[in-house]
């Protein structure tokens, strides 16, 4: 895991490689040098090898994790990053035994030619967290049904408990004062996530909800490296979004008050003191963070692509016919589609992430509803007493030639 990232992404494979070794299994880590899970890991005895930073292609990081292999005896191979997964099957691309498993977290575009024909080869098993796009990878990647699995994201219920003076903590942070109603973000600052939209959907309420909703988004900007005085190198696209949300939350206008904050270890009491949490992502896989706001009872508005429509709406309905309303015809409705467990609306529109939020304030009875559903469903679906069970048998399962 080479990520120098702390998203959502990150901080997952962090607690599912925990969860692993709380569980007894030996595990040796190989991630970049600034990784932020480096220190909680060695603390719990995890052993952890540093990869340089490099092209996927590079013969040197190939002959580097030859090395590891051979240092630890590795019985399996557990990438977490597309281009990790590319460097890992390249490097043993001539192994007859070579147990390869690749988490895919992120979504992902028709990939058929001959480099990934070659790598997806490589591997034993291609997990992901949702059913909607395993069928999707059928169609966009050069994989079997026998390789594709399953495993939902696993999450603990007792950091959702609300305690007063941690929520109390949460409102002074944000400012909210009495009546006020939080309106929450949490995710990478990057534009695919939909942040600019958010912040903007700001100007597009009625006078009434903009003197009643506080905008509040979480985050940090994309780091793509560390330079040679170890200082973090951004995306450029994501100093773009984050100057854009400064601007926002520094200015005054007729718009409802916004609120950036830095990365928040402790995020769950925001959470908890949420009425809304917003998942405003172009082309979501699945989302972790919307789970937890799921969890932690918001009301859920998200964008109507990927995965998100799984968790919002009826997963059976969905593996029937694929692909539910697309947002072209939304924007033409001008009303947020009704999912089972949150409200629907279409990508890259601030004005409909408004339209949402001024339904829900009419409506508080079908939130409501949802509601429920949504904290039901999570609780069913992503408990890591489920989850870890599947993830210690897909280990220990016999080898399956890829």
């Amino acid at each position: 895991m080479t990520s120098v990232s702390r998203g959502g992404l990150e901080l997952y494979v962090r607690e599912l490689i925990l969860k692993l070794h709380s569980a007894g299994l030996k595990q040796v880590v190989i991630c970049d040098q600034n990784s932020f899970m480096v220190a909680d890991l060695r603390a719990q005895g995890i052993a952890v090898e540093h990869l340089q930073t490099g092209s996927r292609y590079s013969f040197l990081r190939m002959q580097r994790l030859r090395a590891l292999d051979k240092k630890y005896a590795v019985a399996i191979w557990h990438s977490h990053q597309r281009d990790d997964m590319i460097v890992v099957a390249l490097a043993f691309l001539f192994r007859t035994r070579f147990r390869h498993i690749f988490s895919l977290y992120m979504g992902f575009a028709r990939k058929q030619d001959l480099l990934h024909r070659l790598v997806y080869r490589r591997i034993e098993h291609l997990v992901t967290t949702s059913q909607l796009m395993n069928a999707l990878a059928l169609e966009r990647l050069p994989v079997t049904i026998e390789q594709l699995k399953c495993i939902r994201y696993g999450r603990e219920e007792a950091p959702f408990k609300r305690v007063a003076a941690e929520i109390q903590a949460a409102q002074k942070t944000v400012g909210l004062r009495k009546g006020e109603k939080l309106v929450l973000s949490l995710g990478r600052l990057d534009p695919m996530k939909g942040v600019v939209e958010f912040a903007a959907a700001t100007e597009h309420l009625d006078t009434k909800l903009k003197k009643k909703l506080v905008f509040a988004q979480i985050g940090e900007r994309t780091i793509i490296r560390y330079d040679a005085q170890n200082n973090p190198v951004y995306a450029p696209e994501s100093e773009a979004a984050f100057a854009a949300l400064q601007a926002r939350a520094k200015g005054k206008g007729s718009y409802a008050r916004f609120v950036l904050l830095p990365f928040q270890e402790k995020y769950i009491p925001f959470l908890l003191t949420a009425d809304y949490f917003v998942l405003a992502s172009y082309d979501e896989m699945y989302s972790l963070s919307l789970i937890d706001a799921m969890l932690a009872g918001c009301l859920i508005i998200g964008t109507d692509n990927g995965g998100t429509v799984e968790q919002l709406d009826r997963g059976e309905q969905l593996l029937a016919d694929k692909f539910p309303r697309r947002g072209e015809q939304l924007l033409a409705d001008k009303i947020p589609r009704r999912g089972e467990r949150g409200l629907l609306i279409p990508a890259q529109s601030a004005a409909m992430i408004a339209t949402a939020l001024e339904f829900a304030e009419d409506n508080p009875t079908l939130c409501k509803k949802m509601q429920k559903a949504a904290t039901a469903w999570a609780r069913h679906e992503h408990t890591w007493e489920q989850v870890l069970p599947q993830w210690l048998e897909l280990y220990s399962a016999p080898f399956v030639k890829a």
